[in-house]
């Protein structure tokens, strides 16, 4: 959850509204509600009940994630876990406990293509915001191996008793990459113990579509054109009661020898993911399964994210290459309209 610049937060505006608007029945009001929570634009809309204290309920669920899991908050959990690193185990709460515990899991299948002790290598780069156009330099050879020798999820400890440790001095967990997941995920069951049967949760394009349209249509979600970040989306996704999560090159990035360098950091090299896929959207049961997921399959590229996405129950992925190919599930093609004929629709059968 680093900080992003205020054109950032515009953009991911944009696109919040942009995928929106193509929601909601135009005859169909909605109670909603807009912040910034963990360092992006969230927008809640509940269709069905018209209840203030039920966004209140999540909006103070949102925070206290926020505060638990966040960096740059010094006294929250993550925090403490970096600041003992290589000197003592951190007692976390559950919730903290949880979403690590997930974390190790996705990057042990993944083998590190998600990674939650990244942190070292995500402050080298400090990739913030889209509207940093050009940079002078770029992180050493030198530097950047000795910030990888930080970076393993073998050497982040499960204890019992919520008990977490990093074995080695100066690593840092960052669980940037999974816990927005987690927090739609905890909207939705505050939205469903409260009788919510028909809502939008978005936060900052990590998309929950909770049931249906009053009247009964599926909700239609737009993916993101990774070559065009005013909104703009190559195809519709009728869902419901699905995450929509998308991880792409067009977030954040810089300029440096006429080169882009994104935010997406692969572990392996050190330096942002170089294969050939400009963004992934997963669609999944779990939110949290699907933040996570995008980060790794963008790293693995197609081929290697389809070998682990098989593996898996209730996740699809949806990938779109720099050729502009976009690869679906054929379980997908029903619901998956392509809107821009500048792509080629490419199904596989798993």
């Amino acid at each position: 959850m680093k900080s992003k610049k205020p054109l950032a937060s515009i953009i991911v505006a944009i696109i919040i509204l942009t995928v929106t608007g193509c929601t909601a029945n135009k005859n169909q009001e909605s109670l909603s509600r807009t912040e910034f929570l963990m360092d992006t634009v969230i927008t809640l809309k509940i269709y069905d009940k018209q209840d203030k204290k039920i966004l209140d309920e999540a909006v103070n669920r949102l925070k206290e994630i926020e505060d638990r899991m966040s960096t740059t908050i010094e006294a929250s959990d993550v925090s403490q876990i970096n600041k003992n690193a290589g000197i003592k185990p951190v007692k976390v709460h559950d919730d903290v406990y949880y979403v690590i515990e997930r974390a190790k899991y996705f990057a042990t299948i993944s083998d590190g293509a998600y990674e939650p002790t990244i942190g070292p290598l995500v402050d080298l780069w400090n990739i913030t915001g889209t509207d940093e156009k050009e940079r002078d330099t770029i992180p050493s050879k030198a530097e950047i191996k000795e910030k990888m020798a930080l970076v393993d999820y073998r050497d982040l400890e499960l204890m019992e008793d919520n008990l977490v440790y990093l074995n080695k001095k100066d690593m840092k967990i960052d669980l940037g990459g999974i816990v927005k997941g987690y927090a739609a995920d905890e909207v939705k069951r505050i939205f469903l113990e409260n009788g919510v049967k028909s809502a939008i949760i978005d936060l900052g394009g990590n998309v929950y579509a909770l049931g249906q349209k009053e009247n009964g249509d599926m909700w239609r979600i737009g993916i993101q054109d990774p070559f065009d970040i005013t909104g703009s989306y190559v195809g519709i996704l009728n869902v419901r009661d699905k995450s929509i999560v998308t991880s792409g090159d067009y977030e954040r990035y810089f300029i440096y020898k006429g080169e882009r360098y994104h935010h997406i950091i692969d572990s392996k090299t050190g330096y942002p993911s170089k294969s050939e896929v400009s963004g992934v959207s997963i669609v999944s049961d779990k939110s949290i399964d699907g933040d996570a997921l995008s980060t790794a399959l963008f790293i693995l590229g197609v081929d290697k994210g389809m070998e682990l996405v098989e593996k898996l129950e209730d996740v699809d992925a949806i990938f779109i290459t720099k050729q502009k190919e976009i690869y679906a599930p054929n379980k997908l093609k029903k619901d998956f309209t392509l809107k821009n004929n500048n792509f080629k629709l490419i199904t596989n059968p798993y």
